[in-house]
């Protein structure tokens, strides 16, 4: 299968030489585009700027911004061969307003930026495939950060409400110091318990066996 990984994090400018960004070191990403390759999948990982590479996935490209994120996501996923695409990129829920184009002074007292809302790009995905090409199969992360279970599953279901993913994978933040055991709660659906997977190629298991059964209804 022909497979699309983002990983890390966008970007958003203030002014030449600052950025509003998060702490995602696309990490997940670069290992998930490596097991599923090995698994024989064709996989291309678009990454965030000083995002960790895989090591041995060859087809990368970078993305800036969420904007930048979004052209490329249009343009991979608009020429209709990709059957799925994991979407494990953090990306910014908000960017400066207004962007200076040299460099903001250092000297003043204090300094206010105004935000705006980015687009949300995980409902958009399907809509960058042409018409009739391709099923694609969508996979979502969601991060939460110290939620209890039942805030957790609410964070869930409201990606599975918009009907724009498959699966969802969720962990959140009080994990994230557990290295390679960190856990990775995999949802098929808002109305079933989660598979707990310990670490990332437990996790890249679970993704290939749900992509096996995605071709498997494919071919019916």
């Amino acid at each position: 299968m022909k497979i699309l990984v983002t990983s890390g994090a966008t970007r958003e400018p203030i002014d030449a030489v600052r950025f509003v960004s998060n702490i995602s070191s696309g990490a997940t990403g670069a290992a998930l585009a490596d097991a599923l390759a090995a698994r024989g999948h064709a996989v291309t990982l678009l990454h965030g700027e000083g995002a960790v590479l895989p090591r041995t996935v060859a087809d990368t490209r970078r993305f800036g911004s969420t904007a930048d994120l979004r052209d490329r996501l249009r343009a991979l996923l608009g020429a209709g061969d990709c059957d799925a695409v994991i979407q494990c990129a953090a990306v910014s829920d908000y960017r400066p307003d207004t962007v200076e184009a040299g460099k903001l002074t250092s000297r003043a007292d204090e300094m206010i930026l105004r935000l705006v809302p980015t687009p949300k790009l995980l409902p958009e995905l399907r809509s960058y495939a042409p018409p009739g090409g391709r099923p694609l199969f969508v996979i979502g992360f969601k991060l939460t950060a110290g939620a209890d279970e039942a805030a957790q599953a609410q964070a869930v279901a409201r990606l599975f409400a918009a009907g724009t993913v498959d699966a969802v994978i969720h962990n959140d933040t009080a994990t994230l110091g557990q290295g390679a055991a960190r856990p990775f709660h995999a949802w098929r659906n808002a109305r079933t318990p989660p598979e707990t997977l310990a670490g990332q190629a437990a996790l890249a298991g679970w993704i290939d066996r749900e992509l096996e059964r995605h071709a498997g209804r494919k071919s019916r």
